[in-house]
């Protein structure tokens, strides 16, 4: 059994041995998820007796790596995602695993799952900071991390458009944090555009699941399982739920929570 060390460093990248691997830690993954949420509660709690850290470095590394990851990933899956559909077609690209699981969109595939459990930094970051911990915040954290965990070793054509989008949304996403780490003022309508871009995502994602439901009913092989899919698809019902409630309120209601504080800000 090869460890996570060997894994991310030998090359060519074997999926036979990072499925293996992943097939190792998906029971610790879900131990990890309570401890997650046993700790930003209790480190939430205690805060209310301090005043909050500012962590300006911290955050700024953090924000930058992330952004610099996620650009990264997005090149490298979005090269296999094009591979696919160039060469088998674009159904095949999330019907079939093909060739993206392996070579470098399949290492950047890897990558992408274990990073789930190291973005679990930005709740304690959010916590010791003392800024708002949403249910979507925690929830979309902890769910992401164990459907990757899951599915990656079951061989998942679809998981293919799921981990480019994701890596896509969040190059702009944590590019957007780092400037704002930096204390570089960015207009409300950004994060509008990149909540826009997180729900069009869950969308795409609806109707590549609907496609593949319809495909599987009518007899044709898909590379899936009924468990996997179906913790997708509600999965990704949820997250459209919650984040067209966090748009919501954070853009529309009463002219938008953020619109108006970036108006208090200006008088």
């Amino acid at each position: 059994m090869s460890s996570f060390f060997e894994i991310a460093t030998t090359f060519p990248f074997s999926y036979e041995a990072a499925k293996a691997y992943m097939r190792t830690v998906q029971y610790p993954a879900l131990l990890i998820s309570v401890a997650y949420v046993g700790i930003i509660f209790s480190i939430k709690a205690i805060m209310n007796n301090f005043k909050p850290f500012q962590l300006t470095a911290t955050l700024n590394f953090w924000n930058a790596w992330l952004a610099i990851f996620s650009t990264l990933g997005s090149i490298f899956t979005g090269y296999g995602l094009l591979y696919e559909i160039y060469h088998r077609g674009f159904v095949s690209s999330y019907t079939h695993i093909g060739d993206f699981f392996i070579g470098a969109s399949g290492y950047w595939t890897w990558l992408f799952v274990m990073s789930k459990v190291a973005e679990f930094g930005d709740t304690i970051l959010i916590v010791l900071r003392k800024k708002p911990l949403i249910f979507l915040h925690w929830y979309h954290h902890i769910l992401t991390m164990n459907y990757a965990y899951y599915s990656y070793s079951e061989d998942i054509a679809f998981n293919s458009w799921v981990t480019w989008m994701n890596f896509s949304v969040h190059s702009i996403m944590y590019g957007y944090y780092m400037l704002r780490s930096l204390g570089i003022r960015v207009p409300a309508w950004v994060a509008q555009n990149i909540t826009t871009l997180q729900i069009l995502q869950f969308i795409i994602t609806h109707l590549i699941l609907f496609h593949v439901g319809y495909l599987s009913s009518q007899g044709v092989q898909v590379d899936s399982t009924p468990t996997v899919y179906w913790f997708c698809l509600l999965m990704e019902i949820s997250y459209v739920i919650l984040f067209s409630n966090f748009y919501y309120q954070s853009y529309v209601k009463s002219g938008g929570k953020k619109y108006n504080v970036e108006k208090s800000k200006k008088q």
